[in-house]
């Protein structure tokens, strides 16, 4: 099960990464391109979520890797000659990381994570 996870979350990266450095934000389909900031904390929500089903790191450890991240994807877009970094962006990132970190405490206190008697 780590191992789908695991898998989920780099394929979640890889996907997020290549979307962050395409040459032209415009050129996305409609859906993708709706709200950019609504689309940061949307996989930045999903990264952690699913990093935190991947790894036993702490979320202090999830929130600061995800960030630097964030970070890092605004340092290279400043480099981009049609894209241009944001610190808005980053803050939209941060939203999501620690909205996906509350949802996955929810998933976790389910039902659906605690064993039934036997």
């Amino acid at each position: 099960m780590i191992f789908f996870f695991r898998t989920l979350f780099f394929s979640a990266l890889i996907s997020i990464s290549v979307l962050a450095f395409l040459p032209d934000y415009n050129d996305l389909p409609r859906i993708v391109s709706l709200s950019d900031l609504l689309n940061h904390a949307v996989a930045f929500s999903v990264l952690s979520i699913l990093y935190t089903f991947a790894y036993s790191h702490t979320p202090k450890r999830i929130t600061l890797t995800l960030i630097a991240y964030g970070v890092l994807i605004e340092v290279v877009q400043a480099f981009l000659p049609t894209r241009y970094p944001s610190f808005e962006d980053i803050i939209a990132d941060s939203v999501g990381i620690f909205l996906g970190l509350a949802l996955r405490n929810l998933i976790k206190s389910s039902t659906l994570f605690k064993p039934k008697p036997l």
